[in-house]
């Protein structure tokens, strides 16, 4: 964790078919996707210089190393914008996360009825409205807890989360997404040191260097009252709460998920709020 941006670029070179930038292969190679010598070649640098951005005695490539790099690595917007923050971030950069849900969100999410959640950028639930409380009751799931700690290490979330596989990798672009912002964090770096140990899963994820910006998806859920629900949900982000995301979760019109969500609402009205924000 201490060198992201060199984790970044060899997970990403290791992914890249050499056949897709018309590069011929020959024998077997000892080591999946561009040797270094092919990528330094195609994006215009000496091999030296990218063993430097590797190894982490090179932090700071310019801008147009960086959009060489992307080229070459094939990087799609999510996986470009988060090289562009690691290479402009100082190496000892920590900055905050936040561990408390600003007021404004706190009213706001109060007066939606749909399941909305808000997390800070290391996926801590840290606020839910009412009936986003009667939602991960049933899955387990409660404001404090860290959803990719849960999701990974909770032996009962393959049967909840009945697109494990989809959910999981979405979970993993999405943290390091988001920790593009903060790569140095003790917190962050705390947390993927233990999911790495204790998740064969997620360090295989995590070493793939996937990035995925948490903007909208699909879940299916196996909901203990309410059945299987199908539910899409979106990502906003707040201008007046920075660090702070909120997820809201809908269904199709006219589906037995929505009418799920309609119950949901009743019971939330009706049960008193056991879940406090910190």
């Amino acid at each position: 964790m201490e060198n992201q941006l060199g984790e970044f670029l060899r997970a990403r070179r290791e992914r890249v078919d050499p056949a897709s930038l018309g590069l011929r292969t020959m024998g077997v190679r000892r080591t999946p996707g561009l040797r270094r010598e092919e990528v330094a070649a195609q994006a215009g640098i000496s091999v030296e210089y990218l063993v430097r951005l590797e190894r982490g005695r090179d932090r700071r490539p310019s801008p147009a190393v960086v959009a060489a790099l992307v080229d070459v690595l094939q990087l799609d917007a999510h996986g470009a914008a988060h090289l562009a923050r690691l290479a402009e971030l100082p190496p000892d950069r920590g900055g905050d996360v936040v561990d408390e849900i600003a007021p404004v969100l706190r009213r706001l999410i109060d007066s939606w009825p749909n399941p909305t959640i808000v997390t800070n950028s290391l996926l801590d639930l840290i606020g839910t409205n009412a009936s986003g409380e009667e939602l991960h009751r049933g899955i387990g799931l409660e404001v404090g807890d860290n959803m990719a700690r849960s999701l990974f290490l909770d032996p009962q979330a393959r049967e909840v989360f009945l697109d494990y596989e989809t959910v999981t990798t979405e979970t993993v672009g999405n943290l390091r997404a988001l920790s593009g912002s903060n790569p140095s964090h003790p917190r962050l770096m705390a947390l993927v040191g233990e999911l790495s140990v204790r998740s064969e899963l997620f360090a295989r994820l995590w070493g793939g260097g996937e990035v995925q910006g948490k903007t909208n998806g699909h879940k299916v859920i196996a909901h203990p009252d309410l059945g299987v629900l199908e539910l899409e949900w979106s990502t906003l982000e707040v201008a007046a709460a920075p660090g702070q995301l909120v997820v809201a979760y809908q269904a199709a019109a006219g589906t037995a998920s929505e009418r799920a969500l309609e119950r949901l609402a009743a019971q939330a009205v009706a049960r008193p709020r056991a879940v406090r924000e910190k």
